[in-house]
């Protein structure tokens, strides 16, 4: 495991996600995978908007991260996405206040995503 790399299931609920497909782990592996990859697009999108200051399209982007993070029960990652997105639908935007919430989303989906990858690799390597 590599040293920044939480547990997965500190993160989120991996029984969850394994009722969810029927303790079948390729069906968990791909479904995990799929996260990683549209986590990954969607926080890169996201820093993009974040740094254009496109409060109303961020939004959009934020809302997608939540619900994949409460799909899987990512509940840090799903409330400070939760958060931005609501702050980001306020008129005026507050920037300041958008700074801390983007402080708080960007390493909780980073977290998210660096588990992933960690038990993707050693539950490949089985």
């Amino acid at each position: 495991m590599a040293k920044s790399a939480k547990p997965l299931d500190s993160l989120l609920s991996l029984e969850r996600l394994r009722t969810l497909t029927g303790h079948d782990e390729s069906l968990l592996c791909a479904m995990l995978a799929m996260t990683l990859k549209s986590n990954s697009t969607d926080l890169n999108a996201a820093a993009a908007l974040y740094a254009r200051a496109d409060w109303g399209e961020l939004a959009k982007s934020v809302h997608r991260i939540a619900g994949a993070a409460q799909i899987t029960g990512a509940r840090r990652a799903e409330h400070a996405c939760r958060q931005l997105e609501t702050a980001c639908l306020q008129s005026p935007p507050d920037n300041i206040f958008l700074a801390n919430l983007w402080s708080e989303v960007s390493p909780a989906v980073e977290e998210i995503n660096a588990s992933i990858a960690d038990y993707l690799e050693q539950h490949s390597a089985q």
